[in-house]
């Protein structure tokens, strides 16, 4: 079996701490080799990049030496831990111009570049060094009487170069779990914005959440921790501006795959730190 760094270091950990309790709960339960990766520098999200590229570089390409030295590969459970891990990778190989000016920066921290490591997604493993045979195996509660909406949001392009999102397809057919068809798949939760303008944010967040209730989703399936704040830790202010309520469970792949698997411990899955109630169970 492969040797990984759980990235577990997500924005806002007060508000994501339910996709991090997760994620280690469902690493220990398929007994993988993937410790919580301590010593990264936390996720700063894509946007970052058009702020101060080379701070960004450098921020993941520390992230990706660590590991490296250690021959242990990056997996990440949710889209922009991911994504920016991969996309450093990516430009680093292939511009070396950048690639030497970061591994100066890097030297500072007395380390010396390493990108000898693969970053590898959740969905990858799972299809990959798990299996669909052995996932069936461990499915306790289908979730063939429930329909989803999936949620990627706008940063998914970006994804699309690193990740296959018929990873996810696969995954979800497993546990016998519908999605429904809307318009707002790959549209702006608003999180982007939300410094530059709260209101703004919420509105774009409200507009997506409508889209996916008046669909008949039971709930949403979320595959970014910016989205599972938009759209669970905020939700009763987005109810205020749409003036409807919404009402909509949101969850994180992990936490889906562990009630599939027939974890009911609200606390060990995390779900008792969401703000909306989670009524699967």
């Amino acid at each position: 079996m492969k040797h990984y760094f759980l990235f577990d270091t997500l924005i806002q950990r007060e508000k994501t701490a339910p996709m991090i309790t997760a994620a280690r709960k469902l690493i220990e339960l398929l007994n993988l080799d993937a410790p919580s990766f301590k010593a990264a520098k936390a996720d700063l999200g894509n946007e970052f990049m058009g702020l101060d590229k080379l701070k960004f570089l450098e921020h993941y390409a520390y992230n990706l030496t660590l590991a490296a030295d250690e021959k242990r590969d990056i997996l990440c459970f949710e889209q922009s831990s991911f994504i920016c891990h991969a996309q450093t990778k990516d430009l680093l190989l292939n511009d070396a111009n950048l690639k030497f000016e970061i591994a100066q920066r890097l030297e500072k921290h007395n380390l010396s570049l390493n990108l000898d490591v693969n970053v590898v997604s959740l969905e990858q493993l799972l299809l990959e060094e798990i299996g669909t045979e052995k996932l069936a195996s461990l499915l306790k509660n289908p979730f063939g009487n429930f329909q989803t909406a999936l949620f990627l949001g706008s940063n998914a392009c970006r994804a699309r170069k690193y990740r296959k999102e018929a990873f996810l397809t696969q995954i979800l057919d497993v546990i016998k779990l519908k999605q429904v068809k809307h318009e707002s798949t790959y549209e702006s939760d608003g999180f982007e914005v939300y410094d530059a303008s709260s209101l703004l944010a919420k509105k774009l967040s409200a507009k997506v959440m409508l889209d996916m209730f008046d669909n008949a989703a039971d709930f949403v399936l979320v595959s970014d921790a910016r989205s599972f704040i938009m759209f669970d830790f905020y939700q009763k202010e987005l109810e205020k501006i749409a003036g409807r309520e919404i009402g909509l469970s949101v969850l994180s792949l992990a936490e889906l795959l562990l009630l599939a698997f027939g974890e009911t411990n609200k606390k060990a899955i995390g779900l008792d730190q969401h703000k909306v109630t989670i009524t699967l169970i």
